[in-house]
């Protein structure tokens, strides 16, 4: 081998030791870093497809599954596949999350419509949502501890250290991080509905088992998946 490939091979793996002491060393729980990785999608894919495609959870194979609104949207976006599961792959790393590909479904798109039998039960299922939702002012009265805040400062520092071509992304992760931890603080000491699979705070239940929209949607899709690898 050559000086130059043991170098970036050295490089590498410098990078991924630092990625790991990010796991461990920051108090990130899985479940609060998948729900950051996901709020990337729309900065990841831009437009006109963020409001078109709509990621759903992260599965047990590390594949983010993406709801699309049509089949030629599905289409395309297989096309940018390759680029996109990069793209997602270096903001996965910062977070310790492996991502290995992307599946786009085209079922549950409009599946939390679908789950209400009329308008009045959807107007009313978006009510209690929104009610159960934190907006800018309640996120800005959550106090973080001393702890989270030099959490969240040493997540920007070791991402800026492990990769430092990509500050824009390193950005919106640290924002999205920070908000879904004001978020979790605040629902959970707002909001009495708790997933009955994750077990964490959610503005609202899905389903006869009462879970959250992750949750919802992996326990809807998984069944589909291994009955059509059997």
């Amino acid at each position: 081998m050559s000086d130059s490939g043991f170098g970036k091979k050295r490089a590498m793996s410098s990078v991924n030791k630092v990625l790991s002491q990010l796991v461990s060393s920051l108090n990130l729980d899985r479940r609060l870093k998948e729900h950051t990785l996901l709020g990337l999608w729309p900065t990841i894919v831009g437009d006109p497809f963020a409001s078109k495609s709509r990621p759903l959870f992260i599965d047990h194979e590390g594949n983010i599954v993406i709801a699309v609104s049509e089949a030629a949207v599905g289409q395309e976006l297989s096309l940018m596949r390759t680029q996109l599961v990069k793209r997602m792959r270096i903001a996965g790393n910062g977070l310790g999350i492996e991502i290995r590909g992307i599946r786009f479904d085209l079922k549950h798109f409009h599946k939390k419509e679908e789950i209400a039998a009329n308008r009045e039960a959807v107007e009313a299922t978006r009510q209690k949502c929104l009610q159960n939702t934190p907006g800018p002012k309640e996120l800005a009265s959550v106090t973080l501890s001393e702890e989270e805040e030099a959490d969240i400062k040493a997540l920007k520092t070791r991402l800026t250290a492990a990769d430092g071509e990509h500050e824009r992304v390193h950005d919106r992760i640290v924002a999205l991080y920070e908000k879904e931890l004001r978020a979790r603080k605040w629902m959970e000491a707002n909001v009495s509905t708790q997933c009955g699979a994750c077990k964490q705070p959610t503005p609202m239940l899905y389903g006869s088992q009462g879970l959250c929209s992750m949750c919802f949607f992996e326990s809807q899709i998984r069944p589909a998946q291994s009955e059509k690898g059997a």
